[in-house]
C-alpha cells in the first residue's frame, strides 16, 4: 500500500470513528482524543489529518451530503423516465428514516443541527442540503399537478420536515423506544395522513 492509500485509509478510519462517537454521545462530549482512540491511531496521528473536531465535523457532514446527492442522482437518472416527484419524495423519506438507524454520518449530522445549529451555520451542512432537495421534490410536484390546488409548497414541505425531523428527534429523546423501525413509522403516518386527508369534514361550519 502506497504512502497515499494509508492515508486516505486513515481518513476514513478517522471519519467513520467521528460518525459513529459524534451520533451516540453529541458534540460536547466528543474530543479529539476520543476520536484518536476510537479510530485506533494516535493523538498526534489525527492531527496530522485534521486539524480540529470542527474540521472533522464538515467531513462528516460532507459525507452525508454525498450520500443523499448519490440517491437522488440514482433516482432521478433510471434509464425511463423517473417517478412522480412525490413519489420521489417519499422515497427520500424513507431512506432518510433508513439511514438515521443505519448510518452513523446521516445520524451525526443531525445531531449536529439539533445540538449546535443554532450557534453556528456550519453544523447544518446536511439538513439545508436535504431541506433544498425536500423543496426542490414539492415545487416539482406543485409545477406537473400532482399537488391539490389547496396544498401550498411551503406547507407542504413544512409537513415532511416537520414529520421527519419530529420523529429524529422523539427516538434521540428516549420519548419512543430507540429500536422503533423509523422507515415504518414513516409509512403509517404518510398512510394516516392519507386517510384523513380524504374523509370529508363533518360539523365544520363555514363562512
Amino acid at each position: 500500500m502506497t504512502k497515499q492509500a494509508r492515508a486516505e485509509q486513515t481518513r476514513i478510519l478517522v471519519l467513520a470513528a467521528a460518525a459513529e462517537l459524534l451520533h451516540r454521545d453529541g458534540y460536547a462530549a466528543t474530543s479529539m482524543v476520543d476520536i484518536a482512540r476510537q479510530a485506533g491511531i494516535t493523538k498526534g496521528g489525527l492531527y496530522f489529518h485534521f486539524s480540529s473536531k470542527d474540521e472533522i465535523c464538515d467531513e462528516v457532514q460532507d459525507a452525508a451530503v454525498a450520500v443523499l446527492r448519490e440517491h437522488v442522482s440514482r433516482i432521478d437518472r433510471r434509464i425511463t423516465a423517473p417517478p412522480p416527484a412525490l413519489r420521489r419524495l417519499a422515497d427520500l423519506s424513507r431512506a432518510l428514516m433508513h439511514w438515521l438507524g443505519t448510518d452513523p454520518r446521516i445520524g451525526a449530522s443531525f445531531r449536529l443541527t439539533r445540538e449546535m445549529g443554532a450557534k453556528d451555520a456550519r453544523y447544518v451542512t446536511f439538513t439545508r442540503a436535504w431541506l433544498a432537495q425536500v423543496r426542490s421534490y414539492i415545487s416539482e410536484a406543485h409545477d406537473a399537478g400532482e399537488l391539490s390546488a389547496e396544498v401550498l409548497p411551503d406547507m407542504a414541505t413544512l409537513l415532511v420536515v416537520v414529520t421527519c425531523v419530529g420523529l429524529e428527534s422523539v427516538v434521540a429523546s428516549g420519548t419512543i423506544a430507540p429500536d422503533t423501525d423509523l422507515t415504518r413509522t414513516l409509512s403509517e403516518l404518510w398512510r394516516v395522513i392519507e386517510l384523513a386527508e380524504a374523509v370529508p369534514s363533518v360539523g365544520v361550519r363555514r363562512s
